[in-house]
C-alpha cells in the first residue's frame, strides 16, 4: 500500500484546482433569423454566451467588451442594436456588417445579476446588399462572475470559443460556372 506523505497531498490538490480553473470558459454563438437572405432583405443577428466550469448555481455572465467582427464587412451594414444585459458602457457604432464599441454588462451590485447559462446578450440587424456568405467573430474581453456576491471579482476571458451561423448565397453565376464546367468534362468524355 502506497503512503500518501503531505507534500503529496498538496501536490495532488493544487493539481486538482487547475484542472478545474483549465475547465473554465466562455463560447459567443452567433445566430441569424435566416440562412439565405436576398439582397435588400434585413437579417437579425442574436448573440448568446454559455460558460462552462462554475459550480456555484449563482455564477453568471458579467459581459462583453469588444467587436462583433463580420467575415465580409461589404455584405451589409449592421444597426438596431440592442442590449440584452442590463448595462452599457459605451455606444456601439456599425462598420459595415460588424458592430464595434460594444460594452454590455450585468452585475450584482446593480442587481442583474441573472444566472441564466446560456443566456441571450445582443441583437443587431445587417441590411444584405451583396452576394456572398457572413458569420461573425468576436474579439475582445468577456467575464464571468463566480457567484453573486457583490463584491466579487469576476473572471476575465480574452480567449473565449466563437460559433456562428454561416449565411448567404455565391455570388451570381458562380454556381452556373460550375454545372457549365461539368458539362464540359461530361461533353470531353463523350467525345
Amino acid at each position: 500500500m502506497a503512503r500518501m506523505t503531505h507534500a503529496s497531498i498538496v501536490l495532488a490538490a493544487v493539481s486538482g484546482l487547475a484542472a478545474v480553473a483549465s475547465a473554465q470558459g466562455v463560447t459567443l454563438y452567433f445566430r441569424a433569423d435566416a440562412s439565405d437572405p436576398s439582397i435588400g432583405d434585413t437579417l437579425q443577428w442574436t448573440v448568446a454566451a454559455e460558460f462552462t466550469g462554475y459550480s456555484d448555481p449563482t455564477a453568471y455572465f458579467g459581459g462583453f467588451v469588444g467587436s462583433f467582427v463580420a467575415s465580409d464587412n461589404s455584405l451589409g451594414t449592421a444597426s438596431n442594436f440592442q442590449n440584452l444585459l442590463s448595462g452599457e458602457g459605451t455606444p456601439q457604432a456599425a462598420n459595415g456588417a460588424s458592430v464595434e464599441g460594444v460594452n454590455i454588462f450585468n452585475a450584482a451590485l446593480l442587481g442583474t445579476d441573472d444566472q441564466a447559462n446560456p443566456i441571450d446578450i445582443f441583437t443587431f440587424d445587417v441590411s444584405w446588399n451583396a452576394f456572398g456568405f457572413l458569420s461573425y467573430d468576436a474579439i475582445g474581453l468577456t467575464t464571468v462572475f463566480p457567484n453573486d456576491g457583490v463584491l466579487t471579482l469576476g473572471d476575465e476571458f480574452t480567449n473565449f470559443n466563437v460559433v456562428s451561423d454561416r449565411v448567404g448565397f455565391p455570388t451570381p453565376g458562380a454556381g452556373m460556372g460550375i454545372a457549365l464546367g461539368g458539362l464540359m468534362v461530361a461533353r470531353r468524355r463523350r467525345g
